[in-house]
This record gives C-alpha cells, sequence and structure tokens, in this order.
C-alpha cells in the first residue's frame, strides 16, 4: 500500500507519493523492499503524469512502475488521454486475471493519471481514476478494472460519475470553477490515515490565505509543497509512531507538477 495525492488547479496539476514497498510476512508483518523509487510517471504525450498504489510487483516478475513507463512511451499511439486511460485498464484487466495471488485483495492497483484535454482552445486538466478495488476500504478487488473521470463530479460535489462527463460544456464547466479559484484535492491508498492529517493541512493553508499570509498561492513552489506536505507528515508520523514492522507509508517522497502548456518540475527530481 502507500498513499498518493493529486492537486489540481488552473495552473498545475501536481502529483504526490511515498516511496515505500513492502511484502507481507506470513505473521502477518511487513518486509521493507523500497524505499527510495518513484511512483509517479510522466505522461509527455498528453501533458500528464500517472501514480499509482496497491500492487508494485509480482512474483513473476512483474512491476507495475515499469509496466506504466513501457505504456508512457507508447501514449502518442492512442487517439488522446481517454483512450489512453481506457487501454490501461482493459490491458490491466487482461494482466490480473493472468496472474496468481496468494489473496483477491493482493491484487488491488489503482492509478490516478492527469492529463490536459483541447477543448474549445483550452488546455482542461482531468483526473482519470483507473483502479480495480471494488470499494473504498480496499477489502476486495473487482474483475474489471474500471476508468472514471473525477473533475466535474468533485466540482459539483457529486459522487455521481458518468460518460457524460467528458462533453465539452462539462470540460468548460471544470475549467471555470479552476478559473474562479477552485483548487481540486484527491486521494487514494489510506485515506483513514491520510484524509485528516492532509484536511487539517488544508485548512491551515486556507487561513494563511484569508490572513494574506500564504507565499504566493501561484507559485510553482506552493502547489509542489501543498501536494507533498501531506505525504511528508503522514510518513513522518508513521515512522515514529507505528511498528516498525508494521510500516506501509514511507520513504522518500515524490512531486511532479505540469504546467497546461507540458512543462514539468520536480523538486525530488522527477522531472
Amino acid at each position: 500500500m502507500t498513499v498518493i495525492a493529486t492537486i489540481i488547479t488552473s495552473r498545475f496539476c501536481v502529483h504526490a507519493t511515498d516511496s515505500f514497498l513492502t511484502r507481507p510476512r506470513p505473521d502477518g508483518t511487513y518486509e521493507r523492499v523500497e524505499a527510495q523509487k518513484t511512483k509517479i510517471v510522466a505522461v509527455p504525450a498528453w501533458r500528464g503524469a500517472v501514480s499509482y498504489w496497491g500492487l508494485a510487483a509480482h512474483d513473476s516478475g512483474w512491476r507495475t512502475l515499469k509496466w506504466l513507463q513501457e505504456k508512457a512511451r507508447a501514449a502518442s499511439t492512442y487517439s488522446g488521454p481517454e483512450d489512453f486511460a481506457l487501454s490501461i485498464a482493459s490491458e490491466l484487466t487482461d494482466i490480473l486475471r493472468r496472474l496468481r495471488f496468494r489473496a483477491p485483495r493482493a491484487a488491488g492497483l489503482g492509478l490516478h493519471f492527469t492529463a490536459y484535454e483541447h477543448i474549445d482552445r483550452n488546455w482542461i486538466p482531468e483526473l482519470f481514476h483507473i483502479r480495480n478495488w471494488s470499494d473504498t476500504t480496499y477489502s476486495s478487488t473487482a474483475q474489471h478494472v474500471a476508468v472514471t473521470r473525477e473533475t466535474y463530479g468533485t466540482v459539483q460535489n457529486t459522487t455521481a460519475r458518468s460518460h457524460s462527463d467528458r462533453d465539452p460544456s462539462r470540460r468548460l464547466a471544470v475549467r471555470d470553477a479552476l478559473g474562479q479559484g477552485v483548487v481540486l484535492t484527491f486521494n487514494n491508498g489510506d485515506p483513514v490515515l491520510y484524509n485528516p492529517i492532509a484536511s487539517s493541512l488544508f485548512s491551515g493553508a486556507q487561513q494563511l490565505v484569508r490572513r494574506r499570509h500564504l507565499r504566493n498561492p501561484s507559485s510553482l513552489k506552493t502547489h509542489l509543497s501543498l501536494a507533498r506536505l501531506p505525504i511528508e507528515v503522514v510518513s513522518r508520523m508513521v515512522s515514529q509512531l507505528s511498528d516498525r514492522d508494521m510500516r506501509l507509508v514511507g520513504g522518500k517522497p515524490h512531486d511532479l507538477a505540469i504546467s497546461p502548456d507540458g512543462r514539468m518540475w520536480s523538486s525530488t527530481g522527477d522531472a
């Protein structure tokens, strides 16, 4: 498991993750196998990036990061970001069916894929949520890997997700909301642990905005910090309070920001 966060504003899409990879032991504890490598893959063809949580590797030699890197290199062969996202879902469905797992939950995998779509002379961001988890408790998985668009439903403050969310009018509604200063935040991996901390940090940042004390809220550095800071706080808390053999979050933090014109920056070497 891991924690990943994505922030979308009118200026940037920003991904942030921890770097722990762990393997369960028979006694219920966990062995750490990685604490440095990124879980974010740039997708320049669609001015985007994809980050993952859940399944990182299989005993057969299959690796999520390597597979995503290969997909990203071929991204320009697809007709658009949605076509690319649907291809990821379809191929992952086939791959996960072929692999053998000790328990169904071990096959759980989720992705945040952000991209910019060119609509009515605007580059509008979207987050495609790609996953086979059957619910938000992450206790079981589904037969198929699903894809949903997340920005319009989040702007409307509804849990409903529809194929109509790709309609130009809805995409332009997302543009308008972002233009009014709306900040869209998404996280997955361990929401029970992450959400209270992220909520507190964002509330604190909002207070700084109201007091006009926040360092340039439109700056790249501020965006990277807002996405990465909750990851760092969760990792630090787990490091100091959790039993060593039960730590599922931690290691080097990673971040990557993408602007509407496709430029990329990172404070952690991920650009």
